[in-house]
């Protein structure tokens, strides 16, 4: 029988590895019976987040769709909210979208990063209940996926719940990480569904899917972008506004008056104008006025210089609770008030990412053989007192002590000239000083 036109656009329409997968075969369980089972393997959506291993939660989701940006505002932040705090039917594809589009701005990715560094910029060890490190242990650890997990982990704090499955091993060594398309995950139900509207999927907390993913943050938790979202918008809106001012006000507009009104004299001063450059031009008689009002109010273009400034701070204080260590114009006294609480924040998430350590990642990599039963992963310590802080201990005990030039030319690299009838001693010297002055004070004791 003839195939009917519906049947042959909607099987155009399909992608092939809904039918068949990277092998030309058929994929169990992805044959939409509305196409009639017919298709063809195209090679163009090789490399697409596809996999067939009965074991990944990713097998839940025949192909990934493009996550399209879109234009945002504020009612459209409001109803993304809506949609993602829903008890019954969560939906967070327009909330992701609306992320997608906040985290364009420059400010707020720097401080994001800010707020990540201390902790995916620290190494981490393997200690035992002694607080001794495994080396052994630390080695196995100390590989790329294990920092692509700490990433993946930290960003759960800006976009909510994170899932995350674990790749093959090779060894003792995963070859890579992926996070689920946090769009197809409804981590209220613990499903991983097909589409992004679906609310029925697959169970990632059962066997096999628990062995090979880990979930991070709280399960209706939005993150810290969800308050960000709107700030980042009226600051885009304040920078459009200021460029349509500038544009406006900042630069001169040529006028060309004529007295004759036909249309050859007209288009020819028109066509002049246009092609002078890009300033704004106009053609009016003699009798026209064209006539720019400005804002009364004073200020001009600092009302938007300030709107701007005052979201920066405002997205400083959301993601590191503080704006000194941000801001070039901070005093002294309040830059260190700031510090302290950019620190509190550091132990904050020192104490996040351990928790995960100890009750999620330590007992998913036990399954798999690393061995890390009763051993915790830690944090490494520095404590090396910093430059600064060796430099007030140096200057106080200057007061009573001698200090060898050579110490002072290795701690900070100064090298360091003899004052003019004074005596420059090394360390040796000044410890056989004090040998000596011990050694007399000790006879001085003995006699009677």
């Amino acid at each position: 029988m003839k195939e009917s036109l519906f049947k042959r656009i909607a099987r155009s329409l399909t992608p092939s590895f809904m039918v068949k997968n990277s092998l030309g075969n058929p994929q169990p369980g992805y044959q939409p019976a509305w196409t009639g089972g017919q298709d063809t393997y195209r090679p163009q959506y090789e490399g697409m987040p596809f996999t067939n291993d009965p074991e990944r939660i990713m097998s839940a989701i025949p192909y990934e769709q493009t996550l399209m940006r879109h234009r945002q505002d504020i009612q459209k932040w409001n109803d993304a909210l809506l949609y993602a705090e829903s008890i019954h039917f969560p939906n967070r594809m327009e909330l992701y979208r609306l992320y997608k589009e906040t985290t364009m701005d420059n400010h707020l990715f720097a401080l994001m990063n800010t707020r990540k560094n201390h902790i995916t910029g620290s190494k981490f060890i393997v200690v035992d209940k002694n607080n001794i490190e495994i080396k052994e242990k630390t080695f196995l650890i100390n590989k790329k996926w294990f920092h692509d997990f700490i990433d993946m982990a930290m960003d759960s704090i800006f976009y909510g719940y994170s899932l995350i499955q674990f790749e093959d091993l090779e060894g003792l060594n995963f070859t890579g990480l992926t996070l689920v398309p946090r769009q197809y995950v409804r981590q209220e139900f613990s499903l991983v569904v097909p589409t992004p509207s679906s609310q029925v999927g697959q169970n990632y907390t059962i066997d096999p899917y628990n062995k090979w993913t880990i979930g991070v943050g709280e399960r209706r938790d939005l993150g810290l972008l969800a308050k960000a979202a709107p700030i980042v918008l009226w600051k885009k809106g304040s920078i459009i506004s200021w460029a349509i001012y500038s544009e406006l006000f900042g630069q001169p507009i040529r006028v060309g008056k004529l007295n004759d009104r036909d249309k050859k004299t007209h288009d020819s001063m028109a066509n002049f104008l246009k092609n002078m450059g890009n300033a704004p031009w106009a053609v009016i008689s003699k009798d026209d006025e064209i006539e720019l009002i400005e804002s009364k109010s004073s200020g001009g273009q600092s009302v938007f210089d300030k709107l701007i400034e005052r979201c920066n701070s405002e997205l400083a204080k959301l993601i590191l609770g503080q704006t000194s260590t941000t801001d070039t114009k901070a005093f002294v006294g309040t830059a260190q008030v700031h510090e302290r609480v950019m620190h509190t924040y550091n132990e904050r998430d020192e104490r996040f990412i351990k928790h995960i350590f100890d009750n999620q990642l330590c007992p998913l990599l036990n399954f798999h053989g690393f061995g890390l039963e009763g051993l915790s992963i830690v944090l490494e310590e520095d404590n090396e007192l910093s430059k600064m802080d060796k430099s007030v201990i140096d200057l106080a005990l200057l007061e009573h002590y001698d200090i060898p030039t050579d110490y002072i030319l290795a701690t900070y690299g100064t090298p360091v000239i003899e004052r003019v009838g004074t005596a420059s001693l090394t360390t040796e010297q000044i410890t056989k000083d004090n040998q000596i002055k011990k050694e007399a004070s000790g006879k001085n004791l003995n006699q009677p």
